[in-house]
C-alpha cells in the first residue's frame, strides 16, 4: 500500500481536467510542523456558524468592532451589537441602502465618533450619545468608502476620483476645499484603503498609488515618492488589508483577473493559472466588477475570501500556506454550491462575528461549528489529482483508504454514524454512483475508512470524496493499492 500522492492540497482546476482537476471545498490545507510525522499536511474543516443575533433588516453590509463596542450596517439601519446576544438600532436616522458594502471608521478616544459610508453618503455616529446624524451635507453623493488616519476622517469619492478630509478629530467639520484629486496617472481612482502603517492606498482602474501624512499645509497628505504601480482593479470592494498585506483583484491596461498582493509597495501575483481561468470564465459569462472580499484570521491562518456574487462563487487565499480553496453553501436542489454566506466580519467579544448577505442573521463563526448560518450542515468536497496508467494496458485500483480522525460521531440525530461518500471517474467527465463508508460512531476510534474492488481504467482514475454530517472532519491523507498506477506528475 502506498500513499496517494498529492492527496492533501487546495483547489487547482486547470483549463483541462487532464492537466489537473483538484478541488477542495469547505476544507483548507495546513502543513504539518511535526518533523516525525509521515504526513506533510492535513485538510481541516472551514468554520461553521451559529446564530448570534437576528435583526429586523436584511443583508449585513458592514461590521465594525473597537474598544468593546460593535456596530453593523444592515439594510437602512445602523445597529449596535451587544455582548448579551442582542442588538438595537441606533437612534436618529437611517442610511442609504444600496447593493454595495458599507464602510465604518473610528477616530478613537480623541474624537469619539464613527464615520459611516453607505450608498454614496456619509453619516456621523457620536459614540457618547449613540446617535446617528443625517447625511453630512458637504459629502452628499461623495462618499464611496471611509477611513481614518492621524485623527483625520477620509471620505473617498470614486465618481470624482477624490478624497476629502475632515477637521482633526472632528467628523462633524468638513471643508469642501480640503481634498485631493488624482493627477499622477490618467485612470480614475476606484478604491481607498488605509493600512496599518498610516498609509492611504488609492487603487485606480489600471494603476495605483500610496499617500501618507506629509504634514504639509493646508492639505497634510501627499503621494509617497515612487509609489505608483501598474495594477488597478475592476472590483473596488475586493481591495482589503490582510495582516500587513494589501490584496485585490487587479486590472491593467492589458487585461483583468489576476489577484495581487503588496507587502511594501510592490504588488505581486498570488493567484494561480487555475484561479485566473475561473475568473476569466466569470468575466465571460457574468461579471467580476462586483467581486468583494472578507478577511479574517484564525488559528494561525489569515484568509482572504473573494466572492463573485454574479458568478455565484467564492475563492479563498490562505496567507499562511499560499494556497487557494473554495467555499460555498450546498444547494441540494441544484446539486452545486452557492456562494459563501458571510458578507462582513469583525472580531468582537472574543469571537468572530459575520453578517449574512440574505437575512438579518449575525452569526458567530468557529471551527467547532458544523452548520451554515441557516442551520444546514456544511458539505465538504475533496477531489485529489488523478492517478494515471503507468506500465501495462490498464490500471487497477483494488483499495482506497482515507486517513482521517475516526470515531467522532454525534450522540444523537444526524451524524450518529457519519458517512464519507465517494464516487469515481475514469474519463474526468462522468462520475460513478456514490459509495458510502462509515467514519465511525462515537468512540469507535479504530474505524478504517476504505473502499475495495474499484474500477479499472485504460487512462486515468480519480475519486471525489464528500461529507455532509455534522462532525469535525479532519483528513491527513490517503493510501492506495493497485497495479500499473502512476501518480500525478510521475
Amino acid at each position: 500500500m502506498a500513499q496517494y500522492p498529492g492527496f492533501i492540497y487546495g483547489s487547482n482546476e486547470d483549463q483541462s481536467p487532464w492537466a489537473d482537476c483538484e478541488r477542495t471545498v469547505n476544507w483548507y490545507p495546513e502543513q504539518s510542523q511535526a518533523s516525525a510525522s509521515p504526513h506533510s499536511a492535513a485538510l481541516y474543516p472551514c468554520p461553521g456558524y451559529e446564530a448570534y443575533v437576528t435583526v429586523n433588516d436584511l443583508n449585513c453590509r458592514a461590521l465594525f468592532a473597537m474598544a468593546g463596542r460593535c456596530y453593523s450596517v444592515v439594510g437602512p439601519h445602523v445597529y449596535q451589537i451587544y455582548e448579551t446576544n442582542s442588538a438595537a438600532v441606533v437612534t436618529s436616522g437611517t442610511v442609504v441602502n444600496d447593493p454595495n458594502p458599507a464602510s465604518i471608521a473610528s477616530n478613537g478616544d480623541a474624537g469619539g465618533q464613527l464615520l459611516i459610508g453607505s450608498g454614496g453618503n456619509a453619516y456621523l455616529l457620536t459614540i457618547a450619545s449613540n446617535t446617528l446624524s443625517a447625511s453630512i451635507g458637504t459629502l452628499a453623493g461623495k462618499c464611496t468608502m471611509v477611513g481614518m488616519i492621524d485623527g483625520y476622517f477620509l471620505s473617498f469619492d470614486s465618481a470624482a476620483s477624490k478624497f476629502y478630509i475632515s477637521a482633526l478629530n472632528n467628523g462633524a467639520s468638513w471643508d469642501a476645499t480640503q481634498y485631493a484629486q488624482r493627477s499622477i496617472a490618467p485612470d480614475p481612482w476606484k478604491a481607498m484603503v488605509v493600512d496599518g502603517n498610516r498609509q492611504i492606498w488609492l487603487i485606480g482602474e489600471q494603476t495605483g498609488e500610496v499617500w501618507y501624512d506629509a504634514g504639509t499645509s493646508p492639505f497634510p497628505f501627499a503621494p509617497v515618492p515612487g509609489s505608483v504601480f501598474g495594477y488597478g482593479t475592476p472590483a473596488p470592494y475586493s481591495v482589503k488589508l490582510a495582516d500587513d498585506t494589501m490584496i485585490w483583484l487587479s486590472q491593467t491596461a492589458e487585461g483583468a483577473g489576476v489577484v495581487v498582493a503588496a507587502t511594501g509597495l510592490e504588488p505581486q501575483r498570488i493567484s494561480s493559472y487555475a484561479i485566473e481561468t475561473a475568473i476569466a470564465g466569470y468575466a465571460r459569462t457574468s461579471t467580476i466588477t462586483d467581486a468583494e472580499a472578507v478577511v479574517y484570521s484564525d488559528q494561525g491562518h489569515t484568509f482572504y475570501c473573494l466572492t463573485f456574487p454574479s458568478a455565484n462563487a467564492t475563492w479563498v487565499f490562505d496567507l499562511a500556506t499560499g494556497l487557494w480553496h473554495e467555499r460555498g453553501i450546498w444547494d441540494s436542489s441544484a446539486g452545486d454550491y452557492d456562494l459563501w454566506g458571510p458578507r462582513s466580519h469583525c472580531y468582537a467579544f472574543g469571537q468572530h462575528l459575520v453578517g449574512d448577505r440574505t437575512s438579518g442573521l449575525i452569526c458567530t463563526m468557529d471551527t467547532d461549528y458544523t452548520t451554515e448560518c441557516n442551520g444546514d450542515v456544511i458539505r465538504r468536497v475533496r477531489v485529489p489529482p488523478p492517478l494515471w496508467l503507468g506500465q501495462g494496458r490498464r490500471l487497477f485500483v483494488s483499495r482506497l483508504t482515507v486517513l482521517l480522525e475516526p470515531g467522532l460521531g454525534t450522540a444523537t440525530g444526524q451524524g450518529v454514524d457519519p458517512q464519507m461518500m465517494m464516487r469515481t471517474s475514469t474519463d474526468l467527465k462522468r462520475w460513478s454512483a456514490t459509495q458510502l463508508a462509515s467514519a465511525g460512531k462515537q468512540g469507535e476510534f479504530n474505524t478504517r475508512v476504505y473502499w475495495t474492488r474499484l474500477a479499472s481504467s485504460d487512462r486515468v482514475w480519480v475519486p471525489e470524496l464528500s461529507v455532509a454530517d455534522p462532525i469535525p472532519w479532519r483528513l491527513v491523507g490517503a493510501n492506495v493499492e493497485g497495479r500499473n498506477i502512476q501518480g500525478p506528475r510521475g
